[in-house]
């Protein structure tokens, strides 16, 4: 039931995993908060985002955005802040843009009352991040009976960094709303099949992203369990960028093997480029103490180790494991594109598209824009339409900050 990155020497390499336990009997009551209707306080100077979060989410979707750290409902044993103002109202207007806004329109025609059936209950965010020095990780959220969900590090919320927002935040969102939806509508069985022999509960952090891919998982954390691993494809599918994800596919269609180092200098010749060995494919995995190992995607080799290519010039892949990791991680998206359409009447891939076109800009043809070292480009930050002097998030901050016309201090700019 937690969000978990594994901090590493190596800061280029990070294991990712997202591991929730839910509750498959929750009976959702039209609410389970106090319905008498205390008047917001407009004096204090946290109305704007109070209103926002009451007309936005608890309204409509009878959902509590909690930005006021509850010591109640963290964890007490660590040292945590509570989330700035400013970072709060960022978190409370992307979640709607980025999640809400999209949910609801893509089921308003044929399931009218989705969110409010099927929306959790509380997201509870703290400004702090959280980690389990003992362990070497950090928790980026934690997510409780399909009910609520804590997230972390919400004070160092980048905007201009998509990615960033994806790992912290909105991957850990829809990973979570997925567990909610199977709790409703169970996955088809044959989805726990696809992988069946190949889950690992015990040491699925120490696998690299590829070498997870090359076994048919989206991640590291999609190979502990098969209910996790359902939860990772949507989740991955709906927030990797198209880049990300062809990338992904590609690592996904060899077969990877670790070796290991006599010693540093081995270490550092077999990853330095130009030097006499294959370095075709290899990525660091780790490196503490003595102990230095590599992955590298498996090829036919000469008897010196070399690459031996065939009569063509091109290297020979081998594929002893008998795994296409791309198919089956493709066979996994069919099979919750299935689901998703005939029991929610919703299609995954008009919700990925719909989510990306937020966070990327386009061009007029709808091409997605790219900058000089062909990245995509970050929507929010680009001018609105109406308004070339304001950004996308400039334009919802100030839904929050309209509210301060209520306050009996406003003055008129």
């Amino acid at each position: 039931m937690k969000h978990i990155i594994k901090l590493s020497a190596l800061a280029a390499i990070l294991f990712v995993g997202i591991g929730f336990s839910g509750c498959k009997d929750d009976d959702f009551t039209p609410t389970i908060f106090d319905t008498k209707d205390y008047p917001l306080d407009r004096d204090i100077a946290t109305f704007p985002l109070d209103t926002f979060i009451k007309v936005n989410f608890l309204e409509p979707y009878n959902m509590k955005f909690i930005y006021r750290m509850e010591d109640i409902g963290s964890d007490l044993q660590k040292n945590l802040t509570p989330a700035s103002y400013a970072k709060s109202v960022e978190l409370a207007v992307l979640s709607k843009y980025l999640w809400y806004d999209i949910y609801n329109e893509l089921s308003k025609q044929e399931n009218p009352t989705f969110l409010q059936e099927n929306s959790p209950r509380i997201i509870h965010v703290i400004g702090s991040k959280n980690y389990n020095p003992s362990q070497g990780t950090e928790i980026l959220g934690v997510a409780e009976g399909g009910l609520k969900i804590t997230l972390y590090n919400t004070n160092n919320l980048n905007v201009r960094d998509i990615d960033m927002m994806n790992e912290y935040f909105f991957k850990t969102m829809h990973h979570e709303f997925a567990h909610i939806l199977d709790q409703t509508h169970l996955r088809p069985t044959s989805f726990n099949t696809i992988s069946n022999g190949h889950y690992d509960a015990s040491t699925w952090q120490n696998t690299p992203d590829s070498v997870a891919a090359g076994s048919g998982f989206v991640s590291p954390y999609a190979s502990s369990a098969a209910r996790e691993d359902w939860a990772e494809v949507i989740a991955n599918y709906i927030t990797r960028d198209t880049v990300s994800w062809e990338r992904l596919l590609g690592a996904a269609s060899y077969d990877w093997e670790e070796v290991d180092c006599n010693s540093l200098a081995d270490y550092n010749k077999l990853i330095t480029p130009g030097c006499n060995l294959d370095t075709i494919g290899y990525f660091k995995e780790s490196k503490s103490g003595s102990d230095h190992k590599i992955y590298r995607r498996m090829c036919e080799r000469n008897a010196d180790g070399s690459v031996a290519l065939d009569a063509n010039g091109n290297v020979v892949w081998t594929h002893k494991s008998g795994i296409d990791g791309q198919a089956i991680i493709l066979q996994k998206i069919e099979t919750a594109r299935k689901w998703m359409q005939d029991y929610y009447h919703i299609s995954i891939d008009d919700l990925r598209k719909a989510v990306q076109r937020r966070q990327y800009a386009t061009n007029p043809d709808g091409t997605f824009k790219r900058n000089s070292l062909g990245r995509l480009v970050n929507a929010l930050t680009e001018p609105t339409v109406s308004d070339p002097s304001v950004t996308i998030i400039d334009s919802l901050v100030n839904e929050v900050n309209e509210y301060k016309k209520l306050m009996p201090s406003y003055v008129s700019e």
